[in-house]
Parts: structure tokens; sequence; C-alpha cells
């Protein structure tokens, strides 16, 4: 099977570095590993910015990722950090990783809940949590609150996400991105692509990654928590936990296995 997110995994860290809620999730999430104690699950643990943390402060933690490329990353970081002995890392689709044992709190940071496309594979994605964690349990996770106003005028356009240097070749490098909205449907053609610049600006040379992805309203989000046996114990609107408002960007769900 071909690796969708192999390309993504070239520019992930550009990628991350340009998303400004990343400034902040990364303190919250590993202060959620660290009150569940163990074992914990990230999944879309991607190059392990979080897990590796969470794992640096004493948590043991499982990375799940259907990406070997983001994978490969996550271990190639961990080794660098030490903390190999402490992270398992697993490939398998959201919907279907089996653990030795129940968790004791299954996260999933950074929006990729919309990886699962369609409201019945998030479903699906809440009941496997649910499986998978141990009485009391918690699963967390974040998304966007769906800006419809800002997506209409942005529907197909492209637009420029963050200029890096590639640290394998030393290229200057250029990254956009576009999304093209289906909004019957509430899923998303994203669109990413890298253009390399030579000193005197010609370009070089590009590469494009593509994927789809989603949104959910913060209804559906607690009717399928609900359906999947959950009881909601917070939805913040930000990570300085501040309560979900009406004006919120950001939903984040707290909520455990009764």
């Amino acid at each position: 099977m071909s690796d969708e997110f192999a390309p993504f995994a070239e520019i992930y860290d550009a990628w991350v570095a340009s998303a400004p809620v990343t400034a902040n999730h990364v303190p919250f999430y590993v202060e959620e590993f660290l009150r569940a104690g163990g074992p914990c699950v990230e999944i879309g643990v991607g190059n392990g910015r979080i897990t590796i943390e969470a794992a640096r402060r004493g948590v043991d933690i499982t990375g799940v990722d259907v990406s070997p490329a983001m994978l490969a990353l996550c271990s190639e970081r961990a080794a660098a950090a030490g903390v190999t002995d402490r992270i398992k890392l697993m490939e398998s689709d959201m919907r279907a990783f089996r653990l030795p044992a129940p968790a004791a709190l299954v996260a999933v940071p950074f929006h990729t809940i919309g990886h699962a496309v369609t409201l019945d594979d998030k479903r699906a994605l809440a009941r496997h949590v649910h499986s998978q964690l141990r009485a009391g349990g918690r699963f967390v996770f974040d998304t966007f609150v769906f800006d419809e106003a800002y997506a209409r005028a942005n529907d197909n356009v492209p637009r420029l996400r963050s200029e890096f240097r590639d640290p394998a070749t030393g290229e200057d490098c250029v990254l956009w991105n576009q999304v093209l909205y289906d909004f019957r449907r509430r899923t998303m053609r994203l669109v990413a692509w890298t253009d390399r610049v030579a000193a005197d600006g010609a370009c070089t040379g590009r590469r494009y990654c593509r994927m789809n992805f989603s949104w959910i309203d913060p209804a559906d989000a607690r009717a399928l928590l609900a359906d999947a046996g959950f009881e909601v114990e917070s939805c913040y609107g930000a990570f300085d936990r501040t309560p979900f408002m009406p004006a919120s960007k950001t939903q984040i769900w707290v909520a455990r296995r009764a």
C-alpha cells in the first residue's frame, strides 16, 4: 500500500511551524498525558512533537499513525531525544489500532480527527477509542470551528503559507496551499506544494501533497461522543482551558468512558 502522507512528511516541520495553534497545543496535551499517568496513546503521532515531550516527562505512550514515513520521523526524533524506551510506535488506521492493555488516555491532537472524513468515520473512531480505554479513561481531541464565511472567501484560492530552508539540502523553499471546499459534504480537498528556489530566484523544482480533510460542528461532536458511550467532562474554546463559547475558533473535547 502506498503512503499518501509520505510527501507531507517532507514538509511537516514547516507546516506545523506555520500553524498558530501549535504554539499552545503541545503543553496542553503534555499536561493531559501527565495527568493520566499512563498508558497513553497519541493518534496521528506525526514526527512525535507531543509524544516525545510527554515521554521526556516520564509518560509511557503509544504513537499511532497510518504513515510509515511519519513513524520513521518520530522514531528518529525519539532516538535523538533518548526516549525510545518510553515510546511504542504502531502503524494503523486510527479506527483499527489494538492495544495490549486498556489505555488511561487516547488523544487526537492538531485537528487530526478531520482525517476521518465522513461523520460515520468519526463515529467509528469514537466507538473504537471507547473500546480501547479502561473504565474512567479519557478521550481528548481538538479541531477547528468551521468558519463558512472565511471558507467561501478562500475557496480554491492559492495562499502562501511559509518560507523555509530545507535542512537536508540547504535549499530555500516556498510553501503554498489551496483548499477546495465541499460545503454539502463538509469536506475539503487540500493541496500543498513546495517551490524550491535557487539563489537567482529561479524555481528549481516543485513537489505536491494532496489529502482529503473534513470538519465537524460542535453539536455533532457532542452527539457522536454520547453515541460512543462517553460522558463529556469539558469542552474548551482555547488551549488555556477557556470554556467553549459561540465565538470560539477551536473546540477541545475532554470525554470520559463511564
